[in-house]
């Protein structure tokens, strides 16, 4: 069952909407369908991007072996910890980046 839908009004280049319509008429779909797909697919693929990214991260942590000394005075859930908020941080300020941009608009 599909969620209640939300109107939203977008302003797109002529070129860009022109490549849109060629796209959609040999499928058939709406001009909303379409543009739905669009933003469900780069949604799953920035999702997909951030886990990979955590991932990779903990498997860098996971090569980390303590040697005789210990950590070397490195307390490992602490610096976890500071590379999740840093991270958080610049997600969050690139977030405010993207909405603070003006669309492009055509003459």
């Amino acid at each position: 069952m599909k969620s209640l839908l939300h109107r939203t009004q977008i302003y797109l280049p002529k070129d860009l909407r022109e490549e849109i319509d060629q796209q959609r008429y040999s499928t058939g779909e709406s001009l909303a369908e379409y543009l739905r797909k669009a933003a469900e697919e780069r949604l799953r693929r920035e999702k997909k991007k951030k886990v990979d990214l955590k991932k990779f991260a903990d498997e860098i942590i996971g090569m980390i072996k303590p040697g005789k000394e210990g950590w070397g005075g490195v307390n490992l859930e602490e610096w976890r910890k500071e590379r999740q908020e840093e991270d958080d941080h610049w997600i969050k300020r690139w977030d405010e980046a993207v909405r603070l941009v003006p669309p492009k608009r055509t003459s």
